[in-house]
């Protein structure tokens, strides 16, 4: 994942409040806590629902982000996480809606799991992004 593109799928310094200028800048403002507001254009950017973010992050999670200012550390590394793999599989795919199927439905490849589901771990996001890169350079059809 290319930090530039997770930062933009989480609406950039408008919705950060700074100007992430490296990937360690970034790791720093995962760790500080996102604003709540990334929460929101991480949804905007792939038109992912509540119910669909439900598979990263519990529903109650999601609902008390609602009144937070910031998120933890935790609940930033799993939404940032999200962002990077929805914005790589739409530059994989093409466009927010081919990529959104994809991250919903099972996957062969991925031993039948549903992409989404696995990016609850540093090590199933990995796996994700694995795929995605090999149907990327045309390993999967």
């Amino acid at each position: 994942m290319e930090w530039q593109e997770t930062i933009n799928a989480l609406g950039g310094q408008e919705v950060l409040g700074r100007n992430v200028v490296s990937g360690a800048t970034f790791v720093e403002t995962v760790e500080r806590g996102l604003p709540r507001g990334a929460v929101a254009e991480l949804k905007r950017f792939s038109r992912l629902s509540d119910s669909d973010l439900a598979a990263v992050i519990p529903r109650r999670t999601l609902t008390s982000i609602r009144r937070a200012r910031r998120l933890t550390p935790e609940q930033s590394d799993r939404i940032a996480r999200t962002a990077g793999i929805a914005a790589l599989a739409q530059r994989v795919f093409g466009d927010v809606e081919t990529a959104r199927e994809w991250l919903l439905t099972p996957n062969p490849a991925l031993e039948g799991q549903v992409p989404l589901r696995l990016l609850r771990t540093g090590s199933g996001a990995q796996l994700v992004e694995s795929v995605l890169l090999r149907i990327e350079y045309g390993v999967y059809e």
